[in-house]
């Protein structure tokens, strides 16, 4: 059933009475209407989804409204009800785009079942765009529903999400710091489960500011507030039978907690501006990097809403903590992003491996992710084998790393260049041989140098011409 009236577009003043009583008798809401300028009048300040029209009007051809609003509101669903019935006629009005095509009188069930398919196809429409516009915003990589791990303590987390994922569960709560991978272990949970195949929704809690967040997730009226230029369908009505992750959820308005743990005790709410509860079927899974426990102690979040989603606590541990992990996710993001990208890279030296495994990752798998892609980019063959192309422009030399500058005179031109250098992200530049050193660590210098070969022969406490020739013969530009 509508929150919103029907149109009845009926001059008859006996037949429209007879219809409105019939309707609302079934709790349907009905304003009529008996020219075609009365109608065109009222659809342009009110909601409307369906609209019940008579061909021969007083002013205008019903045909003509049809083509009218089909043009301007094709979102809307018109039933022709007509005595002058014959079948072209209605072949030719289902052809341009109405619903269906009754002969007065209209039987009762026959009314009320064409009506309620009405509606069930209006709601179907306005689900499949909603998923549609959400779909084209999706990333190319979030087709990598799996979560890509073989560490002890990643393994011990799928076993949980496995057990879960079988249970028709109404919240679940993911924690773990930001960039661990909470959004796609939560599409993973709901691809597992019973729901898979069914709507999956994202909402960033924080992303969206506290005057806006509540229409997206519940939907509005028509004139709810200043902007509400129309009905808009929520995202919890487009995630019915499915699943709605609400990321951050940490950043919530307080307020607007206490409509979510309705809708989880109840399955139902309300629209902005609306009076009639609406009935959902969905799951919830909210995801933060944030201390609830703390927050519910300083009356920042509900303490109700947070033990209702925290039956089954998952937390996902850093990077960091799970370097078990880096082969498999650098041999999946390498495969990615060099099918992506056009390329033939197979993999990385072990040099390469050596700077990802010890580097701390404060971004986690986001960042990692991030890492590979800009290395597969600036790799040219099929191994990425410049531990450069990692962090470009952070490959620092450190002044304990180099010699004191010296000038031109005094410099020995056979002066060497440090073998290992140290560089800003906090690890070494791991043991490899001394060509492959010499040529990272002239590379260092020049994009210190900004390319300037007399102030990277001084950083290297080379006499400038032996930096020529080492440029040369690295092939260095």
């Amino acid at each position: 059933m509508s929150d919103s009236p029907i149109l009845l577009v009926e001059d008859n003043l006996l037949v429209s009475t007879a219809v409105q009583d019939m309707l609302e008798d079934e709790g349907f809401k009905v304003h009529p209407a008996a020219t075609g300028q009365d109608a065109i009048s009222w659809l342009k300040d009110n909601p409307c989804r369906l609209v019940l029209l008579d061909m021969m009007l007083p002013d205008t051809n019903g045909r003509k409204l049809l083509d009218i609003w089909q043009k301007k509101y094709p979102e809307l669903t018109v039933v022709i009800m007509t005595a002058h019935g014959d079948v072209p006629t209605a072949v030719d009005c289902l052809r341009a785009g109405a619903w269906d095509f009754l002969t007065k009188p209209v039987e009762k069930p026959l009314l009320m079942k064409t009506i309620r398919n009405a509606f069930d196809r209006s709601n179907m429409v306005k689900k499949v765009e909603a998923l549609a516009q959400l779909t084209t915003r999706e990333p190319d990589y979030a087709k990598f529903t799996d979560v890509i791990a073989t560490s002890p303590a990643m393994c011990q987390t799928f076993e949980l999400l496995k057990l879960v994922a079988q249970s028709d569960f109404s919240g679940l709560l993911i924690t773990g710091e930001s960039g661990t991978g909470k959004g796609l272990l939560a599409k993973t949970i709901h691809n597992l489960g019973c729901r898979t195949g069914k709507p999956f929704i994202e909402v960033n809690c924080s992303a969206l500011p506290a005057t806006l967040i509540e229409s997206e997730l519940f939907g509005h009226k028509k004139g709810a507030f200043t902007d509400a230029k129309e009905d808009k369908i929520g995202l919890f009505e487009m995630a019915d039978t499915g699943t709605i992750f609400l990321d951050e959820i940490g950043d919530m308005d307080i307020k607007l907690q206490a409509k979510l743990l309705k809708i989880m005790e109840e399955q139902t709410f309300r629209r902005i501006g609306g009076s009639e509860d609406i009935k959902v079927n969905v799951a919830i899974i909210a995801a933060t990097n944030q201390d609830l426990e703390g927050q519910v102690k300083k009356n920042q979040f509900r303490e109700d809403l947070y033990y209702r989603l925290n039956v089954i606590p998952i937390k996902l541990p850093p990077l960091r903590e799970r370097p078990e992990d880096l082969k498999p996710l650098s041999e999946h993001f390498i495969k990615f992003f060099a099918r992506k990208f056009g390329k033939n890279i197979t993999g990385m030296t072990d040099a390469v491996f050596a700077v990802l495994r010890d580097y701390d990752w404060p971004g986690n798998v986001r960042e990692f992710r991030n890492v590979i892609e800009r290395a597969c980019i600036l790799t040219r063959g099929d191994i990425i084998n410049d531990p450069a192309v990692l962090f470009p422009g952070q490959l620092k030399l450190c002044v304990s790393s180099v010699p004191p500058a010296t000038t031109d005179a005094a410099a020995s031109p056979d002066t060497p260049a440090p073998a290992v250098t140290t560089v800003t992200a906090g690890f070494t530049i791991p043991a490899m041989p001394l060509a492959e050193a010499e040529k990272l660590v002239i590379q260092a210098a020049m994009r210190e140098a900004e390319g300037n070969k007399n102030k990277a022969a001084a950083i290297l406490g080379l006499h400038r011409t032996t930096l020529y020739k080492k440029l040369e013969e690295y092939g260095i530009e």
